[in-house]
């Protein structure tokens, strides 16, 4: 494992609201993930399959795979680094029309000491051309959508390439774009280099220089949720308590206090009562006394564990094997696309697949789906 800057970009959006957050994370070691390890292997095939084209060594992507790659390759993965390719080498191309001798770097380390001190980090992949410089981040995540737009990691990340190259180019752009294809997400935003530059003086530095002194207040919010003090955070627990808390009517919220301040704290509060049941449980495990409450343990479920031995057991007692195993049962959808790719499985069995309306949900009105009118929705169907 290489070293791990204190102002990592990737957690820059933490750390930029919460300039506290680095320091109280700081002690905290990062077990890893099995998702963590398969998103590793993913990174790993991406950039073996930009450096092939490219005819660059491989090595440490062939060291990374060989390692990984038994227990999380699977043609789903295939099939997704297969797209990121395809789109990184599509700009590429296309700066190449204009920009004869562009760049394509694949897995280049970038510095933004002057503006995040001692910080440091590796971009997937950056296209430097004149006029426009693209940095593209390969996310294989599925569970949270990420967005460029504003996105303080990819802006950083901008930063540091146009500190490297900018000499060597005539940059006057720089756009930045996420490419997370297991959920069809390929997000972009463009700045020019003015802005991103202006971003970096009067934003960005006197931020990183607040949370690298260790100096800045704790202040929770939906930025929370990666945060590995979060379960124990006091700030954030005053913050949830007090959101329920703050209204003098007893009865009822209205629907103008439901909107403006409970809402908006919904996810902030499932991030702080997601952990806090678990922290709890690990302190009384380590011996910490928790007034009121004890370890005892949880409901179990019975298993067999020689499924053929119980099986040659139930036959010799005269039961037949019809009788005793289960039907054969086709796989969960996810699981098929997994084994075989999502665009290969679409294409073989889309015609047995329908996938019927989703649960009405409630999110902010900058949410791109369409709005539905339950009420009308309702008379779908009816003649009046």
């Amino acid at each position: 494992m290489g070293a791990h800057a204190l102002l990592s970009p990737s957690a820059a959006h933490r750390w930029l609201n919460c300039p506290a957050a680095p320091h109280l994370e700081a002690d905290i070691v990062d077990e890893g993930s099995s998702f963590a390890a398969e998103g590793t292997l993913a990174h790993a095939y991406c950039a073996l399959k930009l450096k092939e084209f490219l005819h660059q060594p491989t090595d440490g992507e062939q060291d990374e795979i060989k390692t990984l790659d038994s227990e999380y390759h699977s043609g789903e993965m295939d099939e997704y680094t297969d797209t990121y390719k395809t789109i990184v080498l599509e700009k590429y191309n296309t700066a190449r029309v204009t920009t004869s001798d562009a760049l394509l770097l694949v897995e280049t380390r970038l510095s933004f000491g002057a503006y995040v001190p001692e910080a440091f980090g590796t971009g997937d992949a950056v296209i430097i051309a004149d006029d426009l410089m693209e940095i593209i981040d390969f996310k294989y995540g599925k569970g949270v959508r990420v967005s460029a737009v504003n996105n303080p990691q990819m802006m950083i990340y901008a930063l540091g390439a146009y500190l490297k190259f900018g000499d060597d180019f005539n940059i006057k752009r720089v756009r930045m774009t996420i490419v997370q294809p297991r959920i069809d997400n390929l997000s972009e935003y463009e700045l020019n280099v003015d802005e991103l530059m202006k971003w970096a003086e009067y934003d960005l530095k006197p931020k990183a220089a607040l949370a690298y002194t260790g100096n800045g207040k704790q202040n929770p919010g939906d930025w929370c949720r990666f945060c590995k003090v979060k379960n124990c955070c006091r700030t954030l627990a005053k913050r949830c308590i007090d959101t329920a808390g703050k209204y003098k009517d007893p009865q009822k919220l209205s629907p103008s206090e439901l909107a403006k301040d409970v809402l908006p704290m919904v996810d902030t509060v499932k991030t702080w009562l997601a952990g806090i049941e678990d922290y709890a449980l690990q302190q009384a495990l380590s011996g910490v006394e928790l007034p009121g409450y004890k370890v005892v343990a949880g409901r179990s479920i019975r298993k067999i564990v020689d499924q053929d031995g119980a099986a040659v057991a139930l036959n010799q007692a005269g039961f037949k094997t019809t009788q005793i195993y289960k039907p054969q049962e086709l796989r969960t959808i996810t699981d098929l696309e997994k084994l075989v790719g999502k665009k290969q499985f679409a294409a073989i069995c889309g015609d047995f697949i329908e996938k019927p309306d989703g649960k009405p949900t409630l999110v902010p009105e900058s949410d791109k789906r369409q709005a539905i009118n339950p009420a009308v929705d309702d008379f779908k169907g009816i003649d009046l």
